[in-house]
């Protein structure tokens, strides 16, 4: 494949979490012409950039075999956090009892498992990626070219907007991205482009489904 592809995998929002996502990178740009957070898809990571060299029909096939058992699940929204010192996210790490949402970890850790074998040795992403138990489930609000001068004025005038989106969604659809960049070791934001290459929809059966059980 492209050097200068990166692929991702994602779990999509639902359209009311999207559209309040969206909303916010819109009105960020507006008003401060933020574009990092802006140029992606409204989604939460699940296994970011990674170099291949692999077909994606392998990387489909991967994931088929690897998301078939997991159903539909609850998504809380704990509202915008600062993420380091250059990011604001909601935060959607924790379920309704304040504890790791477990059932997202396990998404997580699926995917992972499906595509880390597909990982180029020479990937520039995926070494420092927060991954396994590491793992901290958000949706991006703003990032990567946030100015430093400006960040709390830039979390405060955010959070003015709470609660954005819903209290809670439902998880159940994934999706596999390819991304260009025409300068992926710099402002790979500033070029970045993407395309939808595959989607998995969560079944409530899914777990009968793999086990050869009809639904």
């Amino acid at each position: 494949m492209s050097e200068d592809i990166r692929y991702g995998c994602y779990l999509r929002p639902s359209f009311a979490m999207s559209r309040a996502q969206a909303e916010i990178h819109d009105l960020l740009y507006r008003q401060y012409h933020l574009r990092g957070g802006g140029v992606f898809m409204p989604h939460a990571t699940l296994k970011g950039f990674f170099r291949s060299d692999a077909p994606v029909e392998e990387m489909v096939t991967a994931l088929d075999a690897h998301v078939a058992s997991i159903v539909p699940f609850t998504v809380v929204n704990n509202g915008p956090i600062a993420y380091g010192n250059e990011s604001v996210v909601i935060n959607i790490h924790q379920d309704e009892h304040g504890a790791r949402n477990e059932s997202l970890q396990a998404l997580h850790e699926a995917v992972w498992d499906a595509l880390e074998p597909f990982v180029h040795p020479e990937c520039d992403f995926t070494p420092r990626e927060w991954a396994r138990e590491r793992f901290f489930a958000h949706l991006t609000l703003a990032m990567a070219d946030v100015p430093a001068p400006l960040f709390d004025e830039i979390f405060a005038f955010i959070r003015e907007a709470e609660p954005i989106g819903p209290r809670r969604f439902t998880a159940d659809t994934v999706h596999l991205f390819a991304f260009r960049s025409e300068d992926w070791a710099g402002h790979w934001w500033e070029t970045l482009e993407w395309d939808l290459l595959h989607s998995w929809r969560l079944r409530a059966n899914a777990r009968l489904a793999a086990a050869g059980v009809p639904g």
